[in-house]
């Protein structure tokens, strides 16, 4: 991960809805009237963005899901780059 974007303290859209479902959420964006469904993993990580750095986020992730740092790295650059992508971050 880039020290650039271990800074990065992500947070979710205030025009996002979340609704909690048994294999993950699925948050509704009503600025561009999109719904996006999140597995479990993708939804730890979007629920981690809450003002934290990336690097806390890579931290809590490891601990969460009890795997490597590096695995859990991986897990949220992808996940934080799909999320960015869909504009449910700020």
């Amino acid at each position: 991960m880039t020290e650039l974007l271990e800074d990065v303290r992500p947070q979710r859209s205030q025009t996002v809805e979340s609704n909690d479902l048994t294999d993950g959420v699925v948050l509704y964006d009503s600025s561009s009237e999109v719904a996006h469904h999140l597995n479990p993993v993708a939804t730890l990580v979007w629920e981690l963005c809450d003002g934290r750095t990336v690097s806390e986020i890579v931290q809590a992730v490891a601990e969460v899901l009890e795997i490597p740092g590096h695995d859990a790295e991986s897990v949220v650059t992808e996940t934080y780059g799909q999320l960015s992508t869909s504009r449910l971050l700020v």
